[in-house]
């Protein structure tokens, strides 16, 4: 086999890698809430750290979830919301970063943060939504991903 026809293999096989999905497939992906926790200062998935979800309602909070991150620093029940649960509205994920720090015996400078509040809105159910934390004793980064 020559390289051109390697390289005409690997295309194809990217193409049929990377094709769209049928939109039935796409419907079942859809409508979940997932979190990964990253621990930049260890260098590894965040494993053990408490992570709460709340749903915001006109000022009043209501807990939904309350889950700890495995060794690969997502919930080991899966998403925190799904299809069925899965309501338009304004949450917050909670990342209990500074007990997560304290039990791992990581030295804290004075000032390290406590809890990350990432406070956010679910507009479409039908799509997946991925929170992302990527967090140090000192500084943090998460977002939401829709989509």
């Amino acid at each position: 086999m020559n390289v051109l026809s390697s390289l005409g293999c690997g295309l194809a096989a990217a193409v049929v890698l990377c094709a769209p999905l049928p939109a039935a497939s796409q419907a079942a992906a859809g409508g979940r809430l997932t979190v990964h926790v990253l621990d930049l200062y260890s260098g590894s998935p965040a494993n053990g750290m408490r992570i709460d979800l709340i749903s915001v309602d006109a000022g009043a909070t209501t807990m939904l979830k309350s889950v700890t991150t495995n060794a690969d620093g997502r919930p080991p029940e899966g998403p925190l919301l799904v299809a069925d649960t899965m309501k338009t509205g304004r949450y917050q994920a909670v990342a209990y970063i500074g007990d997560y720090y304290k039990r791992i015996g990581a030295k804290l400078p004075a000032g390290f943060h406590n809890r990350l509040i990432l406070e956010f809105d679910i507009l479409d159910t039908k799509l997946p939504h991925h929170v992302p934390f990527q967090v140090t004793p000192w500084t943090q980064s998460a977002s939401v991903l829709p989509g």
